[in-house]
């Protein structure tokens, strides 16, 4: 391999240990090693045609050698000469020349266990782990068993199951790292488009003047072509090399990008022009003549591939993206594909913003704030979520056929710990994608606040005085808002809980109802560890954490005052908070009364 793909090996490794992947992947490892009675095990990833060590247990003097990179082919010896288990490979020290092994394997000087089946220091034993496709992402290697025999069937069916987990794990990193990547080129693209929309260069010709550079950078492009249309359909072109010259593009080509652009914003489509390349077009009457002349036109600019991106917004197409590359650029990517269309929707947006009035231009604002937040919330809970719960969910399955004694219930403690962790992040992103959603109405009845202060109370009272603290409700009469009454226990629950989880033993928690003018006021004051001034500024918004040490302490999503916020302006209300860092908090929440 050469110096370069080596590099992009090592930068993919670098940029796995930061993650939570290259943890659960240890954590897998290590259980593997624990649970099936092996002093060995190393699960190793394939990057750029190199096997790549993610994680390792076992003897200390062997990671420094396992910190290298081998290619895949060392593996050959093991596929052509090994017995087949399932996913993993057997290869026996009395079936092949050890000579032939070389690179990625160690093996350890040692004396061979005088037992029946005994595991011979130049036996291997590795796990081929495989995308859908067939395609080899990975191997899990097992070394040294603490038994000093070969596995039995029992442990085969075991190593089995372990490995078809550490599969759908490293899927699940892979996939993360190229949701890393998409949602990189998306967010650039965001903020350019942004920026181009600020007051001062509200211009479709300032679009296009800023959005070139970035583009042809951001995706490796030989040249950039974007064409806005009209009210009268003939609009506004801009189309440059990737040096800024500009290219002249004949009336027929701009005609057939004009007439594929709309059945690809219909479709939700991007159009890969390329050799070999099966379109994404729906196979209707005349989209094959129009997709050839595309490859034809391509041709003729000396290109040798080109990505289509539709423009709009709504159920409006307002122009077209090309991108191009030339024969020695590499193929198109999912995903680049991927985030070429998500570019489509925010240029789309942008552009629409600088061509309408004010009242239009704040509204498009308002639908990229919502797609944002559902991108974040969907990415989170696909991907982030699913890489620690998959591992967990499998353990535990593996813990219910395992007859386990006091030195593996850390283990289950652990991971049933971690499963309702995961479980209540999913519970309160699903609540606060519910509340954020505007096409989720909020049915309002009367709602008695005293009784849902109560409820609350009953719930949250044994942790108060678990923890030695005074609850204390001050309520005055006829506390009846409009609204929905889920939501509001919900609102005052987390408020109250927050409380009492922020607030040391002896301390006190003081809940207070009360008119104010024309409003029901809330109250929650607590004397327990406090809130910065730096802290306050992003308190409400999702996924937020204190900076505060002692709070950090305590477990939490970062969600729970987001769900407040925006029940609170689902309601009409006003959230505030009044705190010093050391000296206690106070919520107040303000809501028009019945």
């Amino acid at each position: 391999m050469v110096d370069t793909e080596v590099a992009r090996a090592e930068d993919a490794r670098a940029g796995w240990s930061d993650s939570a992947a290259r943890a659960v992947l240890q954590l897998m490892v290590e259980s593997v090693a624990e649970m099936i009675g092996f002093e060995v095990a190393t699960l190793s990833v394939v990057l750029d045609e190199q096997l790549v060590t993610m994680a390792y247990t076992g003897p200390e003097e062997f990671r420094d050698y396992l910190s290298s990179n081998d290619p895949v082919s060392v593996l050959d010896p093991v596929l052509e000469h090994g017995q087949t288990w399932g996913r993993f490979r057997f290869l026996a020290a009395e079936d092949y020349d050890p000579s032939v092994l070389e690179g990625h394997w160690i093996v350890v000087a040692e004396e061979q266990a005088d037992v029946p089946d005994a595991w011979h220091p130049m036996d291997a034993l590795v796990g081929l782990l495989s995308d859908d496709d067939g395609r080899l992402v990975g191997a899990l290697s097992v070394d040294r068993p603490v038994s000093g025999r070969r596995p039995d069937r029992a442990q085969r069916r075991l190593l089995e199951r372990y490995a078809a987990q550490a599969e759908r794990a490293v899927m699940t990193a892979f996939e993360r790292e190229q949701l890393v990547q998409q949602i990189a080129h998306s967010e650039a693209a965001r903020r350019l488009i942004r920026s181009a929309s600020m007051p001062g260069q509200a211009s479709v010709q300032a679009v296009l003047d800023q959005t070139h550079g970035p583009l042809v950078e951001g995706f490796r492009a030989a040249g950039s072509w974007i064409q806005v249309l009209d009210t009268d359909g003939v609009g506004i072109g801009y189309a440059r090399t990737r040096e800024g010259q500009v290219v002249e593009l004949s009336d027929r080509m701009v005609d057939l990008a004009h007439r594929l652009s709309p059945r690809l914003w219909e479709e939700q489509q991007v159009l890969v022009i390329a050799d070999g390349v099966e379109p994404a077009l729906s196979a209707d009457a005349g989209a094959g003549p129009l997709l050839v002349e595309a490859e034809r036109q391509i041709a003729e600019l000396g290109l040798a591939s080109a990505l289509a991106v539709p423009l709009g917004a709504g159920a409006e197409c307002l122009g077209f993206l090309v991108l191009s590359r030339r024969a020695q650029d590499p193929p198109w990517s999912p995903v680049e594909t991927g985030s070429a269309l998500q570019i489509g929707y925010d240029l789309g947006a942008a552009l629409m913003t600088v061509r309408a009035l004010e009242r239009e231009r704040s509204l498009v604002r308002e639908l990229q704030q919502l797609d944002d937040y559902r991108t974040q919330l969907i990415a989170t809970l696909s991907h982030e979520l699913r890489t620690p719960l998959t591992v967990i969910s499998g353990n535990l399955e593996l813990l219910g056929d395992l007859d386990l004694g006091d030195a593996a219930r850390p283990y289950q403690a652990a991971m049933t710990r971690g499963t309702n962790r995961m479980t209540k992040v999913v519970e309160d992103l699903l609540l606060l994608a519910r509340v954020s959603d505007p096409q989720h109405p909020l049915v309002r009845v009367p709602v008695d606040l005293r009784k849902v202060t109560a409820a609350v109370v009953d719930l949250v009272g044994s942790a108060a005085t678990g923890k030695g603290l005074t609850l204390r409700v001050q309520c005055a009469d006829d506390m009846v808002v409009l609204g929905d009454p889920g939501e509001l226990d919900r609102l005052l629950s987390n408020l109250v809980s927050n409380a009492v989880k922020y607030t040391a033993a002896g301390g006190t928690v003081t809940i207070t109802l009360e008119h104010r003018d024309r409003a029901v006021t809330i109250g929650v004051a607590d004397d327990g560890l406090g809130i910065s001034e730096e802290d306050q500024v992003g308190l409400f918004r999702p996924f937020f954490r204190t900076t505060n040490p002692d709070a950090m302490r305590e477990p939490g999503t970062g969600l729970g005052l987001a769900i407040v916020a925006t029940i609170v302006d689902r309601h009409h209300g006003e959230v505030r908070v009044r705190s010093r860092l050391g000296a206690g908090t106070t919520f107040t929440v303000t809501l028009p009364a019945n």
